[in-house]
């Protein structure tokens, strides 16, 4: 599985999609991405960052429950806007965000993601 992670490894608040990457990346593909046209360059079957306002894990598979205010990485508008104007051109069919609360528990974390990411390949 491909998954494309955004967060800013320098800033504690923005950095945990980038720590759950590095600790899982070993029978998934994690790409830690620095610009949201990289979305355009990758195929991918997840993003993941952190998101403000959610209190677990949450996936999100429809653009319209996210919004863009809710990611939080400085550059997640761009990544959020860049998202709905792919889908909008037809260029995105269905786009699945695997989004994790800002200051959320980093083993749980761990856990949380690898159960789910388990849980899609059966």
């Amino acid at each position: 599985m491909r998954i494309l992670v955004f967060g800013n490894p320098y800033l504690e608040y923005d950095s945990l999609a980038v720590k759950v990457a590095k600790e899982l990346g070993k029978e998934d593909e994690f790409i830690i991405c620095t610009s949201p046209e990289q979305i355009m360059d990758n195929k991918f079957d997840y993003i993941m960052d952190v998101v403000e306002g959610i209190d677990d894990i949450k996936i999100f598979d429809n653009l319209k429950m996210l919004n863009p205010h809710k990611m939080f990485s400085l550059h997640d508008f761009d990544v959020t806007f860049f998202l709905s104007l792919m889908e909008r051109l037809g260029k995105v069919d269905r786009v699945k965000i695997i989004g994790i609360p800002i200051n959320y528990n980093k083993k749980k974390a761990i856990e949380k993601v690898k159960e789910f990411l388990e849980s899609t390949r059966h």
